[in-house]
């Protein structure tokens, strides 16, 4: 009932929209909406899609939706944003790979008259209609307190030596997690030592070396933090090759290697967005945005933070296996 709530809403504002008379509403079936996401090889991305692809077909709106292959290849998001501002779609949303390199295109397309929604992670600059994403520096905060509590379960209090991986540095949305993290623990957990940020350069199978080198070079380590898919799937399979359960390990994402890491004993902690969420509404903004409708300029999309207890319970069905649980939209 509240999706249908959610959808009759939708199509109020965009009616109220075409009666107001500030410009020439367009029937969303009528809309072309270009969706520019970071990684086609991300499953995180393809749920993203998923949600969008769902919304398009709920409103009618053509979507057209590419992405590059990996998230390191920023050329590649850049000359995807010029090709769709030159087919002048009803709307572009985008996920910016890094917060600078689409600033251009971003303002081009504004300047154009096309409204830009950008989603996932910011870019650095103020003219796009509205920024849906989760707080990602609020993520950073929650990993702490929670790789805090995993400390304070298998140590008996919250203290020691704790590795953090990023995946690629200058991405928006990772470097606020990390920003979050290191500031939650400088705030409230002092006896945590939060070793430097190891950074695997945007490259799959980074990690996994880089966790094996700070297991080696710190025996006494009692966490690890992992800021995203790529580099929690790495870690847990370099916890399983080692056969270490004994430490403390907060994750961000669900990637296969994650969700069986919590599974299996190696992961504490597993902060979940809400992808298919992001991405059915970053269309739907789209077409408000066309439209003119007046929207709020940062929606936060939420998180949870997935245990291994809830495994057990069902109630992060909705949250781990999205593209399932939305399939009879």
């Amino acid at each position: 009932m509240k999706r249908l709530v959610m959808i009759l809403i939708v199509g109020m504002l965009i009616f109220s929209s075409a009666l107001a008379g500030a410009a020439p509403a367009v029937p969303p079936s009528q809309m072309k909406i270009f969706y520019i996401v970071k990684a086609s090889e991300s499953e995180f991305w393809q749920i993203v899609l998923d949600g969008a692809n769902r919304a398009a077909k709920h409103f009618g709106v053509e979507l057209i939706a590419q992405s590059a292959t990996s998230e390191s290849d920023v050329a590649r998001q850049v000359s995807i944003l010029e090709t769709a501002i030159g087919t002048e779609p009803d709307a572009i949303v985008i996920a910016p790979t890094v917060a600078d390199a689409l600033v251009p295109g971003i303002e081009q397309a504004m300047d154009a008259g096309i409204p830009v929604i950008i989603i996932d992670s910011a870019a650095n600059t103020d003219k796009y209609v509205a920024y849906l994403a989760s707080d990602n520096y609020k993520i950073g905060q929650i990993a702490a307190d929670e790789m805090a509590k995993a400390l304070e379960k298998k140590f008996g209090k919250a203290e020691g030596k704790v590795a953090g991986v990023t995946f690629m540095s200058g991405v928006g949305s990772l470097e606020a997690r990390k920003a979050g993290f290191l500031d939650r623990i400088e705030e409230k957990y002092p006896e945590i030592q939060v070793l430097e940020f190891k950074d695997a350069q945007g490259k799959q199978g980074n990690t996994l070396a880089i966790t094996q080198d700070v297991l080696t070079g710190n025996p006494d380590l009692k966490g690890i933090f992992a800021n995203n898919q790529y580099t929690g799937d790495e870690v847990v399979r370099a916890l399983d090759m080692a056969g270490r359960k004994d430490l403390a390990v907060v994750v961000v994402d669900s990637g296969p290697q994650e969700l069986w890491g919590l599974e299996n004993g190696y992961v504490d902690g597993m902060i979940v967005q809400k992808p298919w969420n992001m991405g059915y509404a970053g269309l739907v903004y789209g077409i408000l945005a066309r439209n003119q409708v007046p929207v709020a300029k940062d929606i936060d999309t939420g998180v949870v933070v997935i245990t291994p207890e809830m495994l057990e319970t069902g109630e992060a069905d909705e949250f781990l296996k999205p593209i399932e649980f939305h399939k009879d939209w």
